[in-house]
């Protein structure tokens, strides 16, 4: 009698095959330490009348969570001349790492500024300038791993850096800048941009170990001219930048040179035993 030994041949190398997926799992990455640092400086001029207003970020980082959001709203009547012109100063910014996911980090970084003119004055003109600071110590934890295991990070995610104004003339000079660096400082991987009134994707990798420690950076500043104006619109002007950056960290498997062979082993096996099937129907 002669036993059909191909399901079984076929279980087998198909277990090889789904095996050599397997070895190599994925680690996770959990926040040491860290903070969120922030700042707004305004300054302007109206109808004569000199005027500075500032705000900055408050902390309020968690377990596996560093957050810092702030905000300044204002409204003021400046009068010279026997002209007024009303301001309103609006700004709102915030920068987050959420480690609760240990194998996929969520990172956000937003800063809006608005300013309102209106009145039957003139704008001076002035400056504001937005800065945004996240750092992180991160530690490449085990999920069952042994120390010294290799996995591999990925970085991905867009940002964005707008503009606009309906009356006096308005520049912006936006910068991103996120970055990895070792226990020694050294830049491991690195990404930054961005021009004013423009759109970008980033995606960039590294590799590491289970059991070393990262430090993590996440920047945004931005320097804004505000061009000066003898008289507004009928409705009053408005000029308003916004930054955004939203991006993932994801902790994935670097397989070993073996875990290679056994997968392509495991998949030519499985070939193999589906050709003699289709022969023996034949």
């Amino acid at each position: 009698m002669r036993l059909n030994t191909l399901p079984r041949l076929h279980h087998l190398a198909l277990a090889a095959a789904l095996l050599g997926t397997g070895l190599a799992q994925a680690a996770g990455l959990a926040i040491t330490s860290g903070s969120v640092t922030g700042h707004l400086d305004f300054r302007a001029d109206a109808n004569g009348q000199p005027i500075s207003r500032s705000a900055s970020l408050a902390d309020a980082s968690g377990q596996d969570v560093l957050l810092g959001f702030g905000n300044l709203g204002d409204s003021l009547a400046l009068t010279g001349s026997g002209k007024t012109t009303t301001l309103e100063p609006l700004w709102a910014a915030s920068a987050s790492l959420d480690a609760s996911e240990a194998t996929q980090l969520k990172l956000n970084l937003d800063a809006t500024s608005v300013l309102r003119l209106g009145g039957d004055g003139n704008f001076g003109g002035g400056t504001e300038q937005t800065s945004l600071l996240l750092e992180a110590e991160l530690a490449v934890t085990s999920t069952g791993e042994a120390a010294g295991t290799a996995v591999r990070l990925v970085f991905a995610g867009t940002a964005d850096a707008l503009a606009g104004s309906t009356g006096p003339l308005l520049d912006v000079t936006p910068s991103f800048d996120l970055v990895v660096r070792d226990a020694h400082s050294n830049i491991l991987a690195s990404w930054q941009g961005l021009d004013a009134g423009s759109s970008a994707a980033f995606r960039f990798s590294l590799d590491t170990r289970v059991g070393d420690s990262l430090w993590l950076s996440l920047s945004h500043a931005s320097t804004s001219l505000l061009g000066s104006a003898d008289s507004l619109s009928a409705g009053g002007d408005t000029l308003d930048t916004t930054a955004l950056l939203s991006g993932t960290v994801q902790v994935t498997a670097v397989p070993e040179p073996g875990t290679y062979a056994l997968l392509l082993a495991g998949l030519a096996a499985v070939g193999l035993l589906h050709q003699r099937q289709a022969q023996r129907r034949r």
